[in-house]
């Protein structure tokens, strides 16, 4: 009797601790590869057409791929594997990626006697609605927080309200965002190629933006899975992992602000 049921136990033990296979992180890599080719086929290569297409295919790409690994994730009775530590390395790796376009931004700027350079169109950047695009994404932050503090206490509709809120400042964020593009690009001809300053402000503020819309996909994710009560004080995994990234990005904005608006507004050397 005690050897069938040590005989259970390492069973179990070996089941708990069994590889599970999955197709959805492979799908999502696809997508996050077709990305930077999309970028290079539309401005390396300028095959403008091809690279939206690719572009379109990848943004699909990832949302499926996203959703069905939260589905699959969210169909187990309780957390397991190595969700914490992935989002902890994935935001590691955010940090260089960030950090080496910074540092290229830097590299470029501080030699400079003059930033940002004089072919700059005057009132770059618009320092006021960057403002207003900070009041939107720090609040967002603080949202954030709120619904974190509402699901670890088992408050499934605070959760999903105050989640439902951060969505909506983090659409703002982008919609706003979005407006500035327009205006610098089409009534103060202002683009990606009319210096450095321009390459590295449609670059990096893109790049930022491209992350938001992430984490409001995340977020959206949330809300469908808190409506559909697939998510609580035993599951937790997910939602912490789009917190901490949503927090990463506010962060991040933070320097995109201080340095893309803040610094070339006062027109140093000028």
């Amino acid at each position: 009797m005690e050897g069938v049921i040590n005989g259970k136990a390492k069973e179990d033990h070996h089941h708990h601790h069994e590889v599970e296979l999955s197709v959805w992180p492979l799908v999502v890599a696809v997508g996050a590869f077709l990305v930077p080719m999309a970028f290079m086929l539309a401005y390396s290569w300028g095959v403008r057409f091809l690279g939206l297409l690719v572009a379109g295919v990848a943004v699909g790409t990832l949302v499926v791929g996203l959703f069905g690994w939260v589905q699959e994730v969210h169909s187990k009775k309780q957390d397991g594997g190595l969700s914490k530590i992935a989002i902890m390395v994935f935001i590691v790796s955010e940090v260089a990626l960030f950090g080496g376009l910074f540092g290229g931004y830097l590299y470029t700027m501080l030699p400079e006697d003059i930033w940002p350079p004089a072919s700059t169109p005057a009132g770059i950047p618009p320092l006021a609605l960057a403002v207003l695009l900070s009041v939107f994404l720090l609040s967002s932050s603080g949202t954030m927080h709120m619904a974190e503090e509402k699901i670890e206490h088992g408050d499934l509709n605070g959760y999903k309200s105050w989640l439902i809120f951060t969505f909506i400042l983090g659409g703002l964020f982008i919609a706003f965002m979005g407006l500035e593009w327009y205006k610098l690009i089409s009534e103060e001809h202002f683009s990606i190629s009319t210096n450095a300053y321009g390459t590295f402000f449609f670059t990096i503020t893109g790049f930022h933006g491209s992350h938001v819309i992430v984490g409001l996909i995340m977020q959206l994710f949330l809300v469908i899975l808190a409506s559909q009560n697939r998510i609580g004080k035993k599951k937790l995994t997910f939602s912490k992992a789009a917190g901490l990234y949503w927090h990463f990005v506010d962060v991040v904005w933070l320097l995109v602000f201080s340095l893309m608006y803040v610094v070339p507004y006062f027109k140093v050397g000028q």
